[in-house]
């Protein structure tokens, strides 16, 4: 399987759910009495203030989504776009707790899952949703010929879907154990009839069950969205009826972040994330706010024949060469906070610390002499060679990925020619962060940004058969890691999490993934109450109050 998209990667670079992770523990914080509230944890009753009604909710998404196909991306900011449109059987809770979605209850073991879907749900063109139109999606993401993305992440390979229309119930059985078979299967969106009979009008359309529908789209520009009126099953209850929920929602994109927070303060838009600098200019202007925090950057190396990271001594020493503290702080310019795990957004279900202590001390002397010692000698030009092969890296960085990004490659670049390494930076865009990572593989080391919801989704992208056969992009064979997280995986969630917090404490080591830094960036909001998925707001939760 070649993936498409990538949305574990973050918004602007890797996989899964979001540029950001939610909190379980939200800091909150607002202007005085007056502040607008996003509690993290339900819809607030509005009793102080007044609702809107039919109002619009605008916000920004830093590039264009794409493909609008909800099973052909992993892409977070693709995967927020069509949350407005589709819905997931279950709803993650900020506090970890799996709620009722599209499906109203659910019976679940290691190898096994029936969920009983909620009776009155209807997709956009009026039909109703049956068990056989969701069996269908999870048809259609295990057929190898269809190339989702989502094949090995949300949904393992050999799981077989059967349904009961007049029970309404959908049954999943998977050829392994799936100890996240629950929260992966219930995270992928559901489409409905008319899509699954023509995957074309997905790219640019949509055919869903979600509290808004598509109807205009002017990529590169705005994407907006109508309230279906109907709509009654969201996250707690949530209904298009409720006092507040916006009619329209509009999301422009709009690439400069500065751009985008001058936009909020007049009053352009409703909410605005923001990493950057700016968020000291929003904080002092008093605006409400909701704290996120996700990994955002870690180190990795492409281990491909002939590759410079296919040598250990190489990773080591140039990972060991850098000053991971100081990257880190000019990569989030000072706000970012030391990572403490390989990229599982909050709230982690296994939540131990996999980083401290683990990753390689910084020492570029030792670094220097390692690499001499591993027969790679500095050449009187000052770039080391070994066999007639010179110590060239290029290296991957994503400069939509935030404003440090630029140059924190700069200076991984002027660490690593200290100790006698050519580099050359590579910039791409976000909308080539496919092709290069799982097409044409053409990169030595990169800065990028890996966020997933549960660890088992991080093992087809860390093992197994890499690009174009495969989505382990960096090429990675790691025995122990493999070792661990087969071991992980037959056993429940609690049972397993020493042996998954263990594989990523064996990658750190063997400087397969190094992360460097984790984010704290706010949603800050004007006027709504809303809950947030994954770090990204849910749409069917938004409120507006004047």
């Amino acid at each position: 399987m070649r993936a498409r998209d990538l949305s574990v990667f973050s918004a602007g670079a890797v996989l899964l759910l979001a540029g950001c992770g939610g909190s379980d523990d939200p800091d909150i914080r607002g202007s005085g009495d007056d502040a607008d509230v996003a509690d993290g944890s339900g819809i607030d009753d509005g009793a102080d203030r007044t609702p809107v009604t039919d109002g619009t909710f605008q916000a920004v998404i830093a590039n264009d989504p794409g493909n609008l196909d909800p099973q052909m991306t992993i892409l977070g900011l693709t995967r927020w776009v069509t949350t407005f449109m589709y819905d997931s059987l279950v709803f993650i809770a900020e506090d970890g707790t799996i709620e009722p979605y599209l499906a109203e209850s659910w019976e679940v073991d290691l190898d096994s899952l029936t969920y009983t879907l909620k009776d009155g749900v209807t997709c956009a063109d009026g039909t109703p949703l049956t068990a056989s139109d969701v069996a269908e999606n999870f048809a259609f993401v295990t057929d190898p010929a269809n190339q989702s993305p989502q094949l090995g992440i949300f949904v393992q390979p050999g799981l077989e879907a059967s349904a009961d229309d007049d029970a309404g119930t959908v049954t999943l059985t998977t050829a392994h154990p799936d100890p996240f078979l629950l929260q992966g299967t219930g995270m992928m969106q559901i489409v409905c009839a008319a899509g699954n009979a023509d995957r074309s009008i997905l790219a640019e359309g949509s055919a869903g069950t979600g509290m808004f529908e598509l109807i205009e789209s002017v990529p590169g520009d705005r994407y907006t969205f109508q309230r279906r009126d109907d709509y009654a099953w969201g996250p707690a209850g949530a209904a298009a009826s409720d006092p507040g929920t916006p009619e329209q929602v509009t999301l422009r994109v709009v690439a400069n972040e500065a751009t985008a927070v001058n936009m909020f303060l007049s009053g352009e838009l409703s909410a605005v994330l923001v990493e950057g600098p700016d968020v000291e200019r929003l904080e002092q202007a008093g605006m409400a706010s909701l704290d996120t925090s996700s990994l955002f950057s870690e180190l990795m190396f492409n281990q491909g024949d002939s590759r410079p990271g296919s040598d250990p001594a190489v990773r080591q020493a140039l990972a060991g060469s850098v000053d991971l503290a100081s990257l880190g702080a000019v990569l989030t310019d000072g706000r970012g906070t030391p990572p403490d795990n390989l990229g599982v957004l909050d709230p982690r279900p296994c939540p131990a610390d996999t980083v401290a202590g683990v990753l390689p001390e910084y020492d570029p002397d030792a670094a220097a002499a390692a690499l001499d010692a591993a027969g790679w000698t500095v050449e009187p030009d000052g770039v080391r060679a070994k066999d007639g092969q010179r110590l060239e890296v290029s290296l991957l960085h994503i400069p939509e990925d935030g404003a440090g990004v630029s140059s924190g490659a700069e200076l991984l670049a002027q660490e690593w020619a200290a100790i006698g390494v050519d580099v050359t930076l590579q910039p791409i865009t976000t909308a080539q962060i496919n092709e290069v990572l799982f097409g044409t593989s053409d990169w030595d080391a990169a800065l990028i940004r890996l966020t997933v919801a549960f660890p088992s989704q991080l093992v087809p992208l860390l093992s197994g058969e890499g690009p174009p056969n495969g989505t382990n992009f960096a090429h990675l064979d790691n025995d122990e890691y493999q070792q661990l997280t087969a071991q992980a995986a037959q056993l429940p969630v609690e049972e397993g999490c020493t042996f998954w917090e263990d594989a990523e404490r064996v990658l750190i080591a063997e400087a397969d993934v190094v992360p460097i830094v984790n984010s704290v960036a706010p949603w800050f909001l004007d006027g709504v109450d809303l809950r947030l998925l994954a770090g990204r707001i849910a749409p069917p939760t938004v409120r507006l109050y004047e």
